[in-house]
């Protein structure tokens, strides 16, 4: 069980300042949805906290220590996992190569086999679907062996960037179930999505974001809440997509 906390984050690309003033706290049990449009800073903050890109000032807590200065592969084995958008896999290599890579950030606390068979049972398609090599896989399972490929390392803190992102419907309900399932395992979820019903299904805190700014935080059934996406998208209304059924 991790918390993750962001205090007045500053961060973004070399001397180019994206994020200016994010702030947020993430906890077991519970998926915050980072919403905003395109270029609001919502990526780069995943970026900052995974260690990708440098916080320039403000901090990243992990059950209360500091990680502002950890180098990122250490935060990985401290239990931070990124989903990347756009299917961030080993495609040359099979479903069981991509798994087993994906343990490598792992501390030795139980054996491979084990976690590997728990995932197999968590995404049974993969399990049939074991000798294949990535690049053979549908864009639904390639997207669900990206979230398996990040819960082999037995994270504590999950990030995911768009997973919904080009998937057909029927796809997209499926991953919002693993979410949610994996919220019930106790993971803090941080969730990146530009479909906002998907997120709203699927999260129980929202932290909106707009040039670089944290503008609103809540709860999903908080007053208010659609009012502070629709400002932060748009100044003459919602987002322009289909609710999520």
């Amino acid at each position: 069980m991790s918390i993750l906390e962001l205090s007045r984050l500053r961060s973004g690309y070399g001397d180019l300042e994206v994020v200016t003033d994010v702030s947020f706290r993430a906890e077991p049990g519970r998926v915050t949805a980072l919403l905003g449009r395109n270029g609001a800073g919502k990526t780069t903050t995943l970026r900052a906290v995974t260690g990708l890109n440098r916080v320039m000032s403000g901090s990243v807590t992990l059950d209360g220590e500091d990680i502002s200065k950890v180098a990122p592969h250490r935060r990985a084995r401290m239990g931070i996992a990124y989903v990347q958008e756009g299917k961030r896999i080993f495609r040359s290599r099979t479903v069981e190569e991509n798994l087993t890579l994906g343990s490598f950030a792992r501390p030795r606390r139980r054996r491979g086999n084990a976690v590997r068979d728990e995932l197999y049972d968590r995404f049974p398609m993969l399990a049939e679907r074991r000798r294949f090599r990535a690049a053979q896989l549908s864009g639904g399972q390639q997207q669900m062996l990206a979230i398996a490929q990040a819960l082999a390392a037995e994270p504590g803190v999950l990030l995911l960037d768009e997973p919904s992102a080009g998937l057909a419907p029927t796809i997209v309900g499926d991953v919002l179930e693993v979410i949610k399932d994996l919220r019930e395992q106790g993971l803090a979820i941080v969730l990146v999505e530009q479909a906002v019903e998907f997120a709203l299904a699927a999260a129980d805190g929202v932290v909106v974001l707009n040039v670089g700014r944290t503008v609103y935080e809540g709860t999903v059934d908080q007053p208010g809440l659609r009012d502070a996406i629709k400002h932060a998208y748009m100044a003459d209304g919602s987002p322009s997509e289909e609710p999520v059924a």
